[in-house]
């Protein structure tokens, strides 16, 4: 392979794969890009188009409309060429609800006195170590066997234990302190 494209088949094999999919579909972006264009100029045929598809000509009688375009304004009138549209304002827009004068609003429901119960674990985190802000991983990432240290790499200092529950056994000693002193 001395020719050029086995230089080039070279480079692109020394390339990684996202390096090689990105040099793939940059031609298929110019290609689309360029077949998108050709759509919406109208395929490049050189005539201009409306919308609706029929062509931007004058008719073939010469009898087009006078738009005023190219008149000096003593020719065309005081007021200029008739307003194209609409020149008033449109009606307001009255939404179906207004349309009910006699109806009453629904009076507010009572403010909900119960707590709501959401079952432990459900954040990721074990808020039974330190005050509720803490959060103690609820399942420790595999391999860790000293959950104290990694909890100290973390930033984590001694932690107390809040209620009767040590479900990962970090108070060893029983003392009330999560990864304290004879822990």
């Amino acid at each position: 392979m001395t020719r050029w494209y086995g230089a080039v088949a070279e480079w692109v094999r020394a390339r990684s794969r996202r390096e090689r999919l990105g040099l793939a579909a940059a031609p298929v972006v110019v290609v689309l890009a360029v077949v998108v264009a050709l759509l919406v100029t109208g395929g490049g045929d050189g005539e201009g188009r409306w919308q609706a598809g029929s062509t931007a000509e004058a008719p073939a009688d010469g009898s087009a409309a006078d738009s005023g375009v190219g008149e000096k304004p003593e020719e065309r009138g005081q007021d200029g060429p008739d307003p194209v549209g609409p020149t008033g304002a449109p009606p307001p827009l009255v939404q179906p609800f207004a349309q009910q004068p006699g109806a009453k609003p629904n009076p507010p429901l009572p403010s909900p006195t119960a707590g709501l119960e959401i079952p432990e674990g459900t954040d990721g985190c074990d808020h039974a170590y330190g005050d509720r802000s803490i959060c103690v991983p609820w399942v420790f990432p595999e391999g860790v066997t000293d959950k104290c240290a990694w909890l100290r790499e973390r930033g984590f200092g001694e932690l107390p234990v809040t209620g009767d529950r040590d479900r990962h056994g970090l108070d060893a000693n029983g003392d009330g302190t999560a990864c304290g002193s004879g822990d």
